[in-house]
């Protein structure tokens, strides 16, 4: 029965993970950067979720790629943050964390090579890093008492991944560090699960944003002559806002 339940949820998982790209495709967003590059992310994960299901691939090469994948998950949440937000602080601190956690993967490729028990403390770091960072943007967009649809649309964002992050925190515990009491399947259903709540949330965050309105906020710019690195614009504050 367990075995049943875990090929239905990682199926509707690898679904799920192309939705959101699937609606920005459909609905014309693409200039809406930041869902793209979200879309784009949870697309990838959804690929590399897709190809444990391949059949005749080599298990070592599915290894590697799935510690190459946790590596360079955290960090591309991070970069995706770092390059859209237009919050000093945020944007200072990701580019550290990048930096910091960079260097991090290099002596863990060094001392372990690739392997899922040299993950052990990078991802400890990682989860610290990326925590801090979306914590840090939601609080920032939870201080404002109104929000633009994008405002709301990141709200959701955030919150989803910090549900699929919270998730990840017990699976890395029983992985790492309550090995007798962890259970591979369990361990992946709980996975599934939590992914398919969290982009049920950034599904809906996808949807509420307009394709138009990108030009009405281009031109509400344009005619109030203001920068958005000014403290008291209100798209300063929002991680839809490229530089």
């Amino acid at each position: 029965m367990k075995n049943q339940i875990y090929q239905v949820i990682s199926v509707l998982t690898v679904v799920a993970y192309f939705l959101p790209i699937s609606i920005v495709a459909i609905r014309k967003l693409w200039k809406e950067t930041p869902l793209t590059l979200f879309a784009a992310y949870w697309a990838l994960s959804g690929l590399i979720n897709l190809i444990d299901r391949i059949p005749g691939i080599p298990e070592n090469a599915l290894v590697n790629i799935g510690v190459i994948y946790n590596m360079l998950d955290m960090p591309l949440v991070m970069a995706i943050v770092c390059y859209t937000t237009r919050i000093p602080g945020i944007r200072k601190f990701t580019r550290i964390a990048l930096l910091v956690y960079l260097l991090a993967v290099g002596v863990t490729l060094f001392m372990h090579g690739i392997n899922y028990d040299g993950l052990k403390y990078l991802l400890g770091l990682g989860l610290v890093l990326i925590f801090t960072t979306i914590i840090w943007d939601l609080f920032v967009h939870l201080r404002k008492l109104e929000h633009s649809r994008r405002e709301k649309a990141v709200i959701l964002i955030d919150a989803a991944l910090l549900f699929q992050y919270g998730t990840y925190v017990i699976i890395y515990i029983f992985d790492y560090f309550w090995v007798k009491a962890s259970n591979e399947t369990d361990n992946y259903i709980i996975y599934y699960i939590s992914s398919i709540v969290s982009l049920c949330v950034g599904i809906f965050a996808f949807l509420i944003v307009r394709k138009q309105d990108n030009a009405k906020s281009s031109n509400k710019k344009r005619n109030a002559g203001v920068h958005s690195d000014e403290p008291g614009n209100a798209q300063a504050d929002s991680i839809f806002t490229t530089y």
